[in-house]
């Protein structure tokens, strides 16, 4: 009975905030105090069901609460106050939009009293800042709610536009005095109407759909995306297994379909593996899944892509309707919804389909032919890094969750890592911010209590190496495997291959430089290792991840510039990669293909 009073009467904003968090099945809250958020952060402190997780840079906070989006598609929050902690959330309020991940980012703000308006001055508050037309680009929904009788309305509808549709970020601004008035509630105020966007697959569709699959001789499933954050996976796996169509995986779909299945097909775009890039230039049919087909997933040269039949199923309309290509279907469709409605056609109707078993071999022969570390030797050059990186694949636990940064330790990894059915592969794929993989793995591992494993470069580790205080601090089941090649390793690739090799801010030579990683992490509370160029380091990576002690830092101090390939280069069809093939690799391809 007294909750239900409680329920209906009146209570503080704050408060009412909190509690319907609390009802949205909210456990985490990312951020970082200061004064123009503490109301909020007071009604927090009061809560037993959501913990706060006291980030060290409101960025860490964003990033943190964007991972746990995109891991679970359920709605996360982050917290920070006006003005500098606003604006440091903006690269995660970025990342989270780009990489669909249903966010709910609560600012505070001045008093409505302090608050500019449309005055023509800079500022009048103290760290006053209109974030809510700062972010306004790369959210779904902002609103500064200076009026305490709409923070019930404005809250319900960010967080549903949050999650349905095409998921992504809302940001509500709350001014100081509103965060601390008093409202009517009842128990209807912290419950949402959910909406579905229905997906109708008519007959006719269906019958396109299975007449081009019966047709086809060498068809290809592309997942992206939509089919992780959408959790299609096992879907997807009943699809790709009755209809005996490969599967190659984008980015951020790199974990939508387990890498050891015979059906796996590669991980595609303008680092992708070779094997993965030939089959989607290569395929009469394209089935994308979830993907956007944007230039760095098929490149700018589109000439493979013009005369295949493509069905695309995206939830995006305008994803689908700006796109370069051509469709022969295209549905406005959760992913989801799609795959089990053709699963239930499938086992319902009997569709007479090719068994492709031939085709099915030869991709096996085009992955043992082009294996991620054969790239190296074909170009040249060290090759250490990737035998580092298979010897963390090959030792990976069957529920690990991988978290990686930005720059060639992203790429090596997504070349590199064969990410098993209960494994994640968490990254930043559309705003790809360097300082990612920390923060990120910090969240997870709190969330999920599993064994995080985070992957970064010695440029990354640098951006949000204060979030080790939190790793320390929970004592977190983490390993940080820091490639230190003392550089920004892409871009100086980027600098040889279109600037001549003119190396300016990428090295200790031209203005950047690294650091001792292993002695920041002990200094932290962190048990670390350093380890150097040498074969005995790889059988040491496998030691570490069989009976780890953790938390832990493994820093792999590298003598030479790295490069990761292969690498597509501009105005090149995804099928004609760097390095080039030799005479008789062509050969090989013809004979297969």
């Amino acid at each position: 009975m007294k909750k239900n009073n409680k329920m209906n009467g009146e209570m503080k904003v704050s408060d009412y905030i909190v509690k319907f968090l609390e009802n949205m099945n909210v456990k985490y809250v990312y951020g970082f105090i200061g004064g123009s958020i503490t109301h909020l952060f007071d009604s927090l402190s009061k809560s037993q069901k959501i913990k706060f997780i006291h980030c060290y840079h409101e960025q860490a906070a964003a990033f943190g609460a964007s991972a746990s989006a995109k891991l679970s598609g359920n709605l996360s929050v982050a917290l920070a106050t006006s003005g500098p902690g606003a604006t440091n959330l903006i690269t995660g309020i970025a990342d989270a939009y780009f990489d669909s991940s249903p966010v709910l980012f609560i600012t505070g703000q001045v008093n409505t009293y302090d608050f500019k308006y449309d005055l023509k001055v800079r500022q009048k508050g103290f760290q006053e800042t209109d974030i809510v037309k700062i972010v306004n680009p790369i959210v779904k929904y902002s609103v500064l709610v200076d009026d305490s009788k709409n923070i019930e309305s404005e809250l319900k509808k960010a967080v549903s536009i949050a999650l349905n549709g095409r998921k992504g970020p809302v940001l509500l601004d709350l001014p100081m005095d509103i965060q601390r008035q008093m409202i009517k509630v009842s128990s209807s105020s912290f419950t949402i109407d959910t909406q579905k966007i229905e997906c109708l697959l008519d007959d006719k569709v269906i019958n396109d759909i299975l007449k081009l699959i019966s047709s086809s001789k060498s068809p290809i499933i592309l997942a992206g995306g939509g089919c992780s954050i959408s959790d299609s996976k096992n879907e997807l796996l009943k699809f790709a297994e009755k209809l005996n169509i490969p599967v190659v995986v984008s980015l951020t779909g790199k974990d939508a379909f387990p890498h050891n299945h015979r059906l796996f097909g590669g991980f595609i775009g303008a680092y992708g593996n070779r094997y993965g890039n030939i089959l989607l230039a290569k395929s009469d049919l394209l089935i994308v899944i979830g993907s956007r087909l944007d230039s760095r997933q098929i490149g700018n040269e589109i000439t493979p892509f013009l005369n295949k039949k493509i069905i695309r199923i995206d939830i995006d309309k305008d994803e689908i309707e700006s796109s370069r290509l051509k469709y022969h279907t295209k549905l406005i469709c959760d992913v989801k919804q799609f795959l089990k409605l053709m699963n239930l056609i499938l086992e319902r109707e009997k569709v007479v389909l090719p068994k492709n078993e031939e085709y099915i071999l030869n991709i096996q022969k085009l992955k043992k032919r082009f294996d991620p570390i054969s790239e190296m030797r074909r170009a040249h050059e060290e090759d250490w890094h990737y035998r580092v990186m298979k010897g963390i694949s090959d030792n990976l636990a069957d529920d690990d969750i991988v978290c990686v940064d930005v720059g060639q330790n992203q790429m090596l990894a997504a070349q590199v890592l064969s990410i098993k059915r209960g494994q994640r592969f968490i990254n930043s794929g559309g705003m790809a911010p360097m300082g990612y993989a920390l923060s990120a793995a910090v969240a997870l591992s709190i969330e999920t209590k599993k064994r995080v494993i985070a992957i970064t470069g010695d440029g990354g580790m640098q951006i949000n190496i204060q979030e080790l205080n939190n790793v320390a601090s929970y004592k977190l089941p983490i390993i940080i495997f820091v490639f230190n090649n003392k550089s920004l390793g892409m871009i100086k690739q980027f600098q040889k291959l279109y600037f001549n090799s003119n190396y300016f801010a990428t090295d200790e030579k031209s203005g950047y430089n690294s650091c001792n990683f292993t002695e920041i992490a002990k200094a932290y509370g962190i048990e670390a290792i350093q380890m150097h160029q040498n074969e005995n380091a790889i059988l040491e990576v496998s030691k570490i991840l069989q009976k780890p002690k953790m938390p832990l830092l493994v820093e792999f101090v590298m003598n030479y510039q790295s490069y990761v390939y292969p690498k597509l280069e501009y105005n090149k069809p995804i099928d004609e990669i760097d390095p080039p093939l030799d005479d008789e690799e062509k050969n090989f391809l013809k004979g297969i293909l």
